[in-house]
């Protein structure tokens, strides 16, 4: 439980109308003209009360910051969830924050949303002919690690190491599964998750042209058309690549973020014109966000986990998990909106830089199974939840490690001009 922190009255600014000679007193200066209630009733509930609401509205994000690391935190946090989730384990104390992959949203719907989002607020402050340039290097960088992954585990599985998926079939064409690979019409351990990314760049210049041209309704008229034909005609949907989830459902996820990104200066002034039914909106997602969890812990609606829960409902993106994606989105944005400061102060040192390094973790936590799988027994190991946590800790540090040194590299290169 976060502690309220002590603050002085001194370290917020002074009450509307506490000048000397207004009529208009503060709080504190209202209640010392009368002595008889102070005795009575010891220091003001008033005074204390708003003392108390400025030290809340001192752990809020700073509107300061030229990069918005609450988006970095909240990948950072889907990368968490990811590394957690796929690297497994028989217990990790982890496991209470990540779901399991049994909760109502996981953080591949987290991932997309957010990848859509950055692009779109990058886009917005470029403008359309820089953003182009930044997404097709964006996209061939992507493209590039997603053939080397799916290439290279296939050798290695090949080999007889063990890896994130199962052994490789060996009775395959191995050039034409190559082939198939460079097409993106073949995946293997995990390609097929970046696989859809590209898909989805891909896409992104045309939405982008319509965009800056004042016609977000279609892409958004287009985006929810797709949605709709994949839940009642899903194979005029389909599309020759290979990927993790279906593609036409998911792209929601991704082009509802461009879309918000895109506009999100706009979306902020109309939200804040009416300040009673945000804070009222804000305040009606936390609550459902929290009762949802109650109702999953408990096990109070079996039928909704048939409903939202496991692979089929993910893969399709069905519209009760996708209202519940929503509300969680949401809920994560005004969790660590309002409780930023000791959020950060917490957990910012080791998400932030796993979220500013998306692509860099993707390819890290795949290649650290290898010696995970090959070199130790992984699963009688980790059937202990004290070992199991430990490998988990460990493997987010030799991550968060990896980033750190080649940014440290980076930066000395760059120094030299090399």
């Amino acid at each position: 439980m976060l502690e309220i922190p002590k603050c002085s009255k001194h370290h917020h600014p002074p009450l509307r109308g506490a000048q000397t000679g207004s009529h208009h007193l503060g709080a504190e200066s209202a209640f010392a003209k009368e002595p008889t209630y102070a005795l009575l009733y010891g220091k003001p509930k008033i005074a204390l009360d708003a003392n108390r609401m400025y030290c809340m509205q001192s752990w809020h994000y700073p509107s300061t910051s030229k990069r918005d690391l609450r988006i970095d935190w909240l990948r950072g946090f889907a990368l968490f969830v990811m590394v957690i989730d796929h690297v497994g384990g028989e217990a990790s104390l982890f496991y209470s924050l990540t779901g399991r992959a049994q909760f109502y949203i996981s953080a591949a719907e987290g991932f997309y949303f957010i990848s859509g989002l950055t692009l779109g607020i990058l886009a917005a402050r470029q403008g359309l002919h820089r953003s182009l340039e930044h997404i097709l290097m964006r996209t061939w960088v992507l493209y590039r690690t997603t053939v080397l992954i799916c290439l290279g585990s296939v050798l290695a599985s090949y080999v007889g190491l063990e890896v994130w998926y199962d052994d490789w079939d060996k009775s395959q064409n191995l050039l034409e599964f190559a082939v198939g690979a460079i097409t993106l019409y073949n995946d293997y351990n995990g390609s097929g998750i970046l696989a859809l990314y590209v898909f989805f760049m891909l896409l992104t210049p045309l939405a982008l042209f319509f965009m800056f041209r004042g016609y977000t309704w279609a892409v958004l008229l287009a985006s929810v058309a797709t949605y709709i034909i994949s839940q009642t005609y899903p194979e005029t949907v389909e599309v020759p690549i290979s990927t993790l989830f279906f593609e036409a459902p998911w792209q929601l996820l991704f082009f509802g973020g461009l879309i918000i990104g895109f506009h999100r200066e706009d979306l902020a002034r109309l939200w804040s014109q009416n300040r009673m039914l945000r804070d009222g909106i804000s305040l009606a997602v936390m609550l459902a966000a929290v009762l949802f969890i109650v109702v999953k812990v408990r096990g109070l609606w079996p039928q909704l986990d048939h409903w939202v829960v496991g692979s089929e409902p993910q893969q399709k993106l069905v519209w009760p998990r996708l209202l519940l994606v929503a509300l969680y989105l949401q809920a994560f944005y005004l969790l660590i909106t309002w409780f930023w400061k000791p959020l950060y102060r917490l957990t910012g040192w080791l998400l932030i830089p796993l979220g500013s390094a998306s692509l860099w973790t993707f390819t890290w936590h795949l290649l650290i199974m290898l010696p995970l799988y090959n070199l130790l027994d992984y699963p009688a190991l980790s059937s202990n939840i004290w070992l199991g946590t430990g490998f988990h800790f460990l493997i987010l540090l030799v991550i968060l490690g990896s980033i750190l040194l080649y940014r440290r590299w980076r930066s000395r290169a760059a120094a030299f001009g090399l």
